[in-house]
């Protein structure tokens, strides 16, 4: 068994139970979801080494999931299940950087082969993970989502580890407050300046946890925000 998690988003219950039941012996943990609503809720709730999901599902597809997850991590090996060979969806998921594209019915060699492949990069990511200096002191472990200031790890919530992903993985250009609500709130009905409230109360908290008035998030009237 791999010390990975995978994330399966399946409508059909059926293919769900047998998929799951294939893999099981693969993961620490696979997370399932029916819609890609729910799915992508999940990915952000958990950690999540691997996603497989099917195109056609309900609420958000699967190329819309697969982008919303790109957001937030450029990295994560993404597979796509399909009942049908479209060149416009085969050409999404290459540009959202999938391993397979994998169309049903697939027999069991095929899955596994995809799977290994993705199994294969994740723990790649996972061994060369390290602290990455942002600035001022801080510090960013991309894999274990883990925030340092200096050797210091530092608590901090779900919210708070999405924006860091967020602007982590788009450190060169800045990210309006506007992007960082759709990526952190999935356009849940939240108040205007709810993402201004978020990064106001993390930094607070941050500054008076470190009794230093440093931070390695900066912004920029007109333009968003960026990690220094």
């Amino acid at each position: 068994m791999n010390d990975l998690n995978l994330l399966y988003i399946e409508d059909d219950a059926e293919a769900l139970e047998d998929v799951v039941f294939l893999l099981k012996r693969s993961f620490t943990k696979i997370y399932t979801a029916s819609n890609g609503v729910e799915g992508f809720d999940l990915f952000k709730e958990n950690s999540i080494d691997i996603v497989l999901l099917d195109i056609n599902i309900p609420k958000l597809n699967g190329l819309e999931v697969a982008a919303k997850i790109r957001k937030i991590d450029e990295n994560i090996p993404i597979l796509f299940l399909t009942a049908y060979s479209e060149t416009q969806k085969l050409i999404s998921a290459i540009n959202l950087q999938a391993i397979s594209y994998i169309i049903k019915p697939f027999n069991v060699d095929e899955l596994k082969s995809s799977i290994l492949k993705a199994v294969t990069k994740a723990n790649k990511e996972k061994s060369t993970a390290k602290k990455v200096l942002l600035n001022n002191g801080f510090y960013w472990n991309s894999y274990n989502s883990e925030l340092y200031y200096k050797n210091e790890l530092l608590h901090i919530t779900k919210n708070e580890i999405l924006l860091i992903k967020s602007l982590f993985d788009n450190r060169n250009r800045f990210i309006t407050a506007e992007e960082l609500s759709e990526i952190i709130f999935d356009n849940k009905k939240i108040e205007n300046n709810s993402m201004v409230q978020l990064i106001s109360r993390f930094k607070n908290k941050i500054t008076k946890k470190i009794n230093n008035k440093l931070f390695f998030i900066e912004n920029i009237y007109g333009q968003g925000y960026r990690i220094k």
